[in-house]
C-alpha cells in the first residue's frame, strides 16, 4: 500500500473525499436557493403562537367543542369526532380556495395543556402531527402554541401542503384569541 492510503485510514484525518462531498453539497445548497427550487426537505414544521387574553379554561372550552369550530374557526370546519386519545377524528381544511377532508388520530388529551392529533396522507408516506399547547402567562392570560409537523419521503411532492398549513395555523389562531377574548371573564 502506498502512503496516501495510510493517510486516508488514520483516526480524525479528513481525505479528499470528504472536502470534495461537502463541495457538493455546499454548491447543491446555492443553486437551490439561486434558482428557487422547491424544498426538497423530508421534514418541515409550521408554527403558530398567540397570547390571549383568557383563562387556559377558556381557550381550552374553545379547542375541545368541535361541534362549534364552524362559529369560529376559518381553517378547520366542520370537526366530527371524539377527542381521547386513539380515536378517529374528520377534519375538513379550508385552504384558500380549496378544501380538504383528511382522518387524524387523537395522540393526545391533557386538559388545558395539550391536544394533539396527527395522521397520514399520500398512502402513508407523509406524516402530519399537529399539537396545540396551551402556556398559563397569568391567571386569566395564556400562550397558545399550534405547532405542525409533516415528515416523509414525499414531502417534496406535497406541494403547498406546509405552506398552507402555515396559513391556516395563523388564521386559526387569531380567530381563537379573537373567540376567546370575546368570552366574558368572572369577576375576581
Amino acid at each position: 500500500m502506498g502512503t496516501g492510503s495510510r493517510a486516508l485510514s488514520r483516526p480524525g484525518h479528513r481525505g479528499p473525499g470528504v472536502r470534495l462531498h461537502a463541495g457538493v453539497i455546499a454548491t447543491l445548497v446555492v443553486l437551490a436557493q439561486t434558482l428557487s427550487l422547491p424544498n426538497l426537505s423530508t421534514h418541515r414544521e409550521a408554527r403558530s403562537l398567540v397570547v390571549i387574553n383568557a383563562s387556559a379554561d377558556t381557550v381550552w372550552n374553545l379547542l375541545t367543542d368541535l361541534p362549534r369550530y364552524p362559529v369560529w374557526n376559518p381553517y378547520i370546519s366542520p370537526a366530527k369526532g371524539d377527542l381521547r386519545e386513539g380515536a378517529q377524528l374528520e377534519l375538513t381544511l379550508h385552504n384558500g380556495s380549496q378544501t380538504v377532508v383528511i382522518e387524524e388520530t387523537v395522540l393526545s388529551v391533557k386538559p388545558e395543556q395539550e391536544l394533539s392529533w396527527g395522521g397520514w396522507m399520500l398512502g402513508h408516506n407523509l406524516q402530519r402531527t399537529l399539537t396545540f399547547s396551551i402556556d398559563p402567562v397569568e391567571s386569566d392570560r395564556v400562550q397558545l402554541d399550534a405547532h405542525e409537523v409533516f415528515q416523509g419521503l414525499l414531502l417534496p411532492l406535497a406541494g403547498s401542503v406546509p405552506d398552507d398549513a402555515q396559513r391556516g395555523l395563523d388564521e386559526m389562531v387569531r380567530a381563537l384569541r379573537s373567540a376567546a377574548e370575546l368570552v366574558p371573564h368572572p369577576a375576581h
